[in-house]
């Protein structure tokens, strides 16, 4: 009896050191995943740092993007001494989040001043609509995986941007990254300053130099003697 125990314990030794050798390769695998994945993120992050930054002087042209009905819409850049403000974003961008509550102030304040927001999204349609449904950003002026042109005109690898257009196609300004409290100030002001400037030129609209000063063109200048 003995002897048998003894036989069966040694057949049994090749099954014990089989299975502890699957789970070392197992264990091994596993690492070698973990270990892709981080250099995966790393590469990515890479890429990301190195990306091409959209700056002011930049000139955009042959814009476009996925509308969130499906299809290809060319974006209608601003004309004479309009403004576009371009809001570049992903869903999965933490910094875009942490912006997300100033955007839609800003976009608030934008549209009472006349100026359109459009928000362009790097990622898919599915994606980008399901976010916008969920902050409540306005679908009719959202873009989403934009052809490769658009997505380097915009500098999409490196989000998020806020990146005002003039009438001329030309960027004017542009604020990069997730924004802290003083960064929100400046934006405002920005704003704030144009809008002063704009209502001041509006209310010297129509006036004309005259050999006594400038008088405004509806007003007779039947007493200038």
């Amino acid at each position: 009896m003995i002897g048998n125990e003894e036989r069966m314990s040694d057949s049994n030794k090749p099954l014990r050191f089989s299975k502890l050798l699957e789970f070392l390769l197992a264990l091994a695998g596993l690492a070698v995943i973990a270990i892709n994945v981080v250099l995966l993120r790393q590469n990515l992050s890479l890429r990301q740092t190195l990306a091409p930054q959209i700056t002011p002087g930049t000139r955009l042209e042959n814009l476009s993007g996925v509308a969130l009905d499906g299809r290809l819409q060319q974006l209608a850049l601003p004309s004479g001494d309009s403004r576009l403000v371009i809001i570049t974003f992903s869903p999965s961008c933490p910094a875009c989040q942490a912006n997300q509550e100033g955007w839609m102030q800003l976009a608030s304040t934008l549209e009472q001043q006349g100026i359109r927001t459009l928000w362009v999204s790097r990622d898919p349609v599915v994606e980008t609509k399901t976010y916008c449904v969920k902050h409540g950003m306005r679908l009719s002026n959202t873009l989403a995986d934009p052809p490769y042109g658009t997505y380097l005109q915009l500098g999409l690898a490196r989000v998020p941007n806020i990146v005002v257009v003039r009438g001329d196609s030309t960027v004017e300004k542009v604020w990069v990254g997730r924004l802290d409290q003083s960064e929100w100030d400046s934006i405002f002001t920005y704003f704030s300053e144009r809008k002063e400037a704009i209502s001041s030129d509006e209310v010297n609209v129509g006036i004309r130099s005259t050999g006594c000063g400038s008088e405004l063109s509806q007003t007779s200048a039947k007493g200038c003697k």
